[in-house]
């Protein structure tokens, strides 16, 4: 059987597949799966048995209608698909799977529960509830072309790209690392200003974080203006190493691997540390993980917010990409760097710290 499986972005959308493909190649070990995206996602994938990631350039030769006719006559010259299961539903997608049943090839679609998101995030009389997580989206996917799958919370990346390790070795080297401390990462960006808590206040954290006892800070973030920042906190704390910038994604997921903890926004960067195995601590403003992107496989305890008891409007936005209601983001400038610190230190090795390191935070 051979499935074409169509997820083009975003980066964190796209690796949340990564334990639902992984289950169903071990569940029907006769199935092929051809997973397409962008080519810089391939890792996600790597050493997952009977997958191979093609490439979609659509900013280039598979831009606009006749791209996308071009990609389909590519594809169907690479092989002959049973099942096209689109887990993506967009306007590129809803072109190709409808071509693809022209030919006659048998289409499903994610159910994305966009009423619900609507019900959960809208101003007025919200209707909460915890929706499925992404990840249960995408099997329910598989549900649906009677392929039932069951995605292990325990899912680790298998990135074993030689090459890769080799750069990260070498860039470890020439690091000042300071040995027996635990490695923290720290991810303080996402798509939308209204995801991330105030840059100002990484100062006085790591200044906290730093008094509790030897620790290993990696800075994570990605284009120029990011790594700007990032270079402006380095330069406050000399002894953090500046990652942005500095590897290719396959070596930085090696890298995320090795973590003890990792401190970031609703992002990416969180979906590879928690399908990683790394502890999270992730940062909510305006969006909420009830929303169902959530880090897979970990608790409650990964999750610094405002209750919405407390801010009745949380949450505003599914992806973050709408303007506070209020004017003042008290979602996320409400969070102290005492409840962020604390829980941060709960996460890590307490072993390695001091004994007073896992003080309760409080908002």
């Amino acid at each position: 059987m051979n499935i074409l499986l169509l997820r083009f972005s975003a980066m964190g959308d796209v690796a949340l597949l990564a334990p639902v493909v992984q289950a169903l190649t071990a569940r029907y070990p006769d199935a092929q799966v051809t997973v397409l995206t962008r080519a810089k996602f391939a890792p996600f994938f790597s050493g997952i048995p009977n997958v191979r990631v093609v490439g979609a350039d659509f900013a280039g030769q598979h831009n606009g209608l006749a791209g996308l006719v071009r990609l389909f006559g590519e594809l169907r010259q690479l092989a002959t698909f049973d099942i096209v299961a689109d887990a993506h539903q967009n306007l590129r997608s809803a072109v190709l799977k409808n071509l693809f049943r022209l030919s006659g090839v048998r289409v499903v679609t994610i159910d994305k529960g966009r009423a619900e998101k609507k019900a959960l995030t809208r101003k007025a009389n919200k209707v909460r509830s915890h929706l499925p997580h992404t990840v249960e989206r995408y099997a329910r996917l598989f549900d649906a072309a009677d392929l039932a799958v069951k995605p292990a919370p325990t899912f680790r990346f298998a990135n074993l790209d030689p090459s890769a390790k080799a750069d990260l070795s070498a860039f470890l080297d020439r690091q000042t690392l300071v040995t027996d401390a635990p490695w923290l990462g720290i991810a303080p960006f996402a798509q939308h200003a209204q995801k991330m808590w105030p840059f100002s206040r990484y100062e006085l954290l790591l200044e906290q974080l730093y008094a509790r006892g030897p620790l290993q800070v990696f800075l994570f973030g990605g284009g120029d203006a990011e790594i700007r920042q990032l270079d402006s906190l380095r330069q406050r704390f000399p002894q953090a190493v500046l990652v942005a910038g500095q590897l290719s994604l396959s070596a930085e997921l090696q890298l995320i691997a090795r973590l003890d903890a990792m401190l970031c926004m609703d992002s990416g960067n969180m979906h590879l540390a928690a399908l990683s195995g790394v502890p999270v601590v992730s940062i909510w403003g305006s969006t909420h993980p009830d929303a169902g992107f959530g880090p897979w496989g970990q608790s409650d305890e990964a999750i610094v917010q405002i209750p919405t008891d407390v801010l009745t409007c949380r949450p505003c936005s599914v992806f973050g990409n709408k303007p506070c209601w209020r004017g003042d983001l008290a979602c996320l400038n409400n969070i102290t760097v005492a409840a962020v610190a604390g829980r941060i230190l709960e996460r890590l090795n307490p072993d390695s710290l001091s004994a007073d390191a896992t003080a309760a935070p409080q908002i």
